[in-house]
């Protein structure tokens, strides 16, 4: 099993970097925008956007490293993305309003969910 997931271990390292920099800026936006009293709700999908467009950007050139298809990435990007941002606000709510979760920790928590399955269905799905 090692044998087979070893080769991909540098690209699997430069996604968790460049998942960690964009879940900074937009979990770094969610919290000034609570600071700035923007309503939870409004404020998990703002910050989902930020973090979706820097994600992109992060994956195409420095993970995935593809310079070409910018087209047809966007699209499979975009539909994975709005199914993902869906999840991730609905997750927010869930714990927010039925287990009492501080809303910046149900955030954390929504995106650590969603980030889970995306590796792989980048790979496979939307930088082919």
């Amino acid at each position: 099993m090692y044998k087979k997931f070893l080769p991909h271990l540098p690209q699997f390292l430069r996604y968790l970097v460049s998942g960690g920099s964009a879940a900074a800026l937009e979990l770094g936006s969610y919290k000034l925008m609570l600071l700035a009293n923007v309503w939870y709700l409004a404020a998990a999908s703002i910050s989902a956007g930020i973090g979706l467009l820097s994600a992109f950007t992060f994956h195409k050139y420095f993970v995935f490293r593809k310079k070409e298809n910018t087209r047809s990435h966007v699209v499979r990007y975009i539909i994975l993305q709005g199914g993902n941002a869906v999840a991730q606000v609905s997750f927010v709510y869930i714990f927010v309003e039925f287990f009492s979760v501080e809303e910046f920790i149900a955030k954390i928590l929504g995106i650590g969910i969603v980030v889970s399955w995306n590796f792989f269905i980048y790979k496979l799905f939307v930088y082919v």
